[in-house]
């Protein structure tokens, strides 16, 4: 578990499955820009679900539930994917959340966790996060948090309607966390009485993390 003053990302387990399956009821919009293998709208929940436990028990995806601290409720999801230890880097994604959540500041605190993880004690050298060019909310989210958009990747993905999309890149490196993590703590208003540190925890998500040594 990563824990911050509003939210913990807790490692995906069964236990999560109903809570989110109940968020995405809620709202299938939330479902609208995510490709093949990435979209758990409908029917497709549970397929959704299954591979993201089997990603994370193959140690290739680390997927969280997003819990709001105040009452214990799951609020949202995220994940660790396109692991390349070998070169240090990694991409943060496939991230949504029930609607009372959306267009909170939940999602800088996920973003200022995940990130220190990923820098601080993984030692990583890039993240990526990457978006449909029609997503324009997650598109300003990356440029909020301090991510460069580098560009477009053609022909990327395709959605479960047949349409081929591209996707935009957006990447944090090494040498650019400090000045994002100062942003994020501000944003958040956590700067001078809060920062997370790698040392609360052991880095090992559920059991789990990229064989980076």
């Amino acid at each position: 578990m990563l824990s911050g003053p509003a939210v913990a990302l807790d490692a995906l387990t069964e236990a999560h499955r109903q809570p989110l399956r109940s968020l995405a009821d809620r709202d299938q919009s939330i479902w609208t820009y995510f490709p093949i293998g990435y979209c758990g709208a409908g029917d497709d929940f549970d397929p959704w679900f299954d591979r993201a436990l089997a990603h994370a028990r193959a140690g290739t995806q680390l997927p969280f539930a997003v819990v709001r601290k105040a009452d214990g409720c799951v609020v949202g999801t995220t994940r660790f994917y396109e692991i390349v230890p070998e070169h240090r880097r990694l991409a943060i994604g496939s991230t949504w959340y029930g609607p009372d959540t959306r267009g909170t500041l939940t999602n800088f605190e996920v973003r200022l966790l995940q990130l220190t993880l990923a820098f601080e004690r993984w030692g990583m050298n890039r993240i990526e996060l990457i978006t449909d060019p029609l997503n324009m909310a997650s598109r300003a989210a990356m440029k909020l948090l301090g991510a460069v958009e580098e560009g477009r990747l053609r022909n990327h993905l395709i959605y479960k309607d047949g349409r081929i999309r591209d996707s935009i890149v957006f990447s944090i490196i090494a040498n650019e966390w400090p000045v994002v993590r100062s942003r994020l703590l501000r944003k958040l208003g956590y700067e001078g009485f809060w920062a997370p540190s790698p040392l609360d925890h052991d880095g090992n998500v559920g059991g789990n993390r990229p064989n980076l040594d």
